[in-house]
């Protein structure tokens, strides 16, 4: 059985920067405490472990083991807690599935031999154990491992499905450096969830509470003052990290876009006030370690770029965050100057007419006071100063313009707005080419202005952007002038109502309403004096009872007390016509025999047959009874079919 030994000492010849530095990946310290317990929490990410095929675990695993806690401070009493992602992965991150992802894990052998190697002190004086999204086979191994290896750490163990989990068991996900790999892998499982695992605001159908994008005051407010203002969070460190020196060299920046779900991802984390967000690409690290006072230190060049967000992602942010505005740079309103002024494409535009637009003292501008104020402090220094490594990253100032124009307005027609995106165009290539050299200097600022705007702020409270609450959304400046009504003057001040005025002269309150109306009366049977008396009409008769209902019927008068019975006079029987076959038979003579009445049966209307008539010829007065013939039995002759020629 294989023995566990520490690692090599780093001056030792068989010290391996390569497996220290994976080791760095899978296992760190988180910068804060366990929000629970206030223990050190250490993360444990699946997404860095390597190929089996490539690195052996048995070498690897004295130099994971090697960052925790040491057994000096495990033996002085000092606990601590783990935090195992199990579900992320390489292959999560980028897409790939299959049978490439099971061969790179360990064996279970390996696995619980491991574990059977621990000091005791290790494993007593570990407190709890969080496992994240872990698939069927995570849970059989563990559960296996501590049973073989005696079963007392299965109280241990919390086994979750997401990250959405640690909040219902009191640990704070604001305050844990999660990698990249992990807030897209829970991306995704909630969309195959339907949107299951959102917070409580999103899956009641409210709007979220937010703090970076489309809030109601772009530049938050230093210190809550009125008049000093400061960027937010998302575009200090976004911009921080694209003008390090490798990343404002990476070509086709803002033209090549990000992946969508990272974007998504960097939004909902600077929404919901992700403190520890890592940004990396091509060696450049960049991440905001101070938190707290004397907390938060966090070495984060330990960490390779797969853990973090890359330079594109930090394009798509800041683009987005103009998309978002709740006013746009360029509002709708200003469309009509805009064509009136700006609209020949012909025209050369002027420095002076910039600086004029741009000013914050300016008269009458086409742009509102935090446009222009968001163009002096940002935007326009951050793509000026892009424009200067021309060389490495090919992006001129109309290409900056041609990929910034689209998200400088938003309005409600989408034809006008692409109208107007050529004039928009040429009014901001036309800005970045003249900024250094005409309007920076009429404004007072430079580089180094804008590079202390993106510097952390030295009071903690400013650090984090003011949280919108509420879930009702303000409209827009226009919105909220559109709908704007105005009160007549004329009216007397007695009908304004004053702020000063005693509740005692409010109007009385209105009775309760019932709960139902009361009943109406009934209504008379009584006919008006004014009309005819009307006789009522006998009851609906079923045909199974026609043969039952006698001739005379007594009818009862509405208007007549004594209930006088009427009698009506009879209905006359109407017979059927007799067929022209029963009359005209095909009897040896030629001429019809007449139809005679003798001996014939009679029926009345109703098909009760009448057995003696009143007089064996038709009275006129009474021409409902008419005889029926008996039928003739006699064939009626038919002409030969003539033989064909053929035949």
């Amino acid at each position: 059985m294989r023995t566990l030994l520490p690692p090599p000492p780093p001056t030792s010849d068989y010290y391996s920067p390569a497996l220290a530095a994976l080791a760095a990946r899978i296992l760190y310290p988180n910068p804060l405490p366990s929000s629970t317990t206030h223990l050190p929490l250490y993360i444990l990410n699946a997404a860095a472990f390597p190929d089996a095929r490539e690195t052996s675990y048995d070498d690897l695993v004295p130099y994971v083991l090697a960052r925790l806690p040491a057994e000096d401070d495990l033996l002085a009493g000092q606990q601590y807690e783990i935090l195992f992602f199990a579900k992320a992965s390489a292959d999560d991150t980028s897409g790939k599935t299959g049978k490439d992802a099971k061969k790179k894990r360990p064996g279970w052998q390996w696995c619980v031999q491991t574990y059977q190697l621990l000091s005791r002190v290790l494993r007593k004086m570990l407190n709890r154990l969080w496992i994240l999204g872990a698939e069927s086979w995570v849970r059989v191994l563990v559960e296996g491992v501590m049973v073989m290896g005696g079963g007392k750490g299965r109280k241990k163990i919390v086994f979750l499905r997401g990250v959405e989990g640690l909040e219902g068991c009191g640990v704070k996900v604001k305050e844990l450096c999660v990698p990249c790999g992990v807030w897209v892998v829970e991306k995704r499982r909630r969309k195959r969830r339907g949107g299951k695992g959102q917070p409580q605001e999103v899956e009641q159908g409210k709007e979220r509470a937010k703090r970076a994008f489309g809030v109601r005051e772009a530049l938050p407010r230093i210190g809550g003052g009125e008049d000093r203002v400061r960027l937010p969070r998302v575009l200090r460190e976004a911009t921080n990290f694209l003008l390090t020196d490798e990343c404002i060299k990476t070509e086709g920046i803002f033209r090549v876009n990000a992946k969508a779900v990272m974007v998504e991802v960097l939004r909902e984390l600077y929404d919901g006030g992700q403190q520890f967000i890592v940004w990396q690409e091509r060696g450049s690290m960049l991440c905001f370690p101070c938190w707290r006072d004397g907390t938060g230190n966090m070495g984060v060049d330990e960490m390779e770029a797969k853990d973090g967000f890359d330079v594109h992602a930090a394009a798509g942010l800041v683009k987005l965050w103009y998309s978002e505005l709740r006013d746009p740079i360029f509002p709708q309103s200003c469309y009509q100057a805009l064509e009136k002024f700006y609209g020949d494409p012909q025209l050369q535009l002027e420095p002076k007419q910039l600086v004029d637009m741009l000013k914050p003292d300016a008269e009458w501008t086409i742009l509102n006071v935090t446009a222009r104020r968001i163009l002096r402090m940002h935007l326009l220094p951050l793509l000026s100063w892009i424009t200067r490594f021309e060389e490495w990253n090919h992006m001129t100032a109309y290409g900056l313009a041609v990929c910034f124009a689209p998200a400088l307005l938003k309005g409600p027609d989408i034809e006008e707005d692409m109208k107007m995106m050529g004039m928009i165009r040429r009014l901001l290539e036309a800005m970045i080419r003249d900024w250094e050299e005409h309007l920076a200097p009429a404004f007072g600022t430079d580089h180094e202005y804008f590079e202390s705007e993106l510097r952390l702020p030295e009071v903690i409270a400013d650090r984090e952007d003011p949280l919108e609450e509420g879930a009702e959304s303000i409209p827009s400046t226009e919105a909220q002038m559109s709908g704007i009504t105005l009160i007549d003057n004329d009216a007397s001040a007695s009908d304004t109502p004053h702020e000063d005025e005693d509740d005692d002269n409010e109007p009385p309150l209105l009775p309760p309403r019932h709960d139902a109306p009361p009943p109406l009366p009934p209504r008379p049977h009584t006919f008006f004096e004014t009309e005819e008396p009307r006789p009522f009409l006998p009851p609906r008769i079923r045909s199974s009872t026609i043969a039952d209902i006698p001739i005379t019927t007594p009818m009862i008068s509405p208007t007549n007390g004594n209930q006088e019975q009427l009698r009506r006079k009879p209905a006359p029987t109407v017979q059927p016509l007799p067929r022209y076959s029963m009359i005209v038979g095909s009897s040896s003579s030629s001429q019809p025999q007449p139809a005679t009445l003798e001996h014939t049966p009679f029926y009345n209307t109703i098909g009760q047959p009448v057995e003696q008539p009143l007089d064996t010829e038709l009275d006129p007065e009474l021409p409902g009874y008419e005889a029926l013939p008996e039928p003739s039995r006699t064939a009626i002759p038919r002409k030969p079919v003539p033989k064909s020629p053929n035949g």
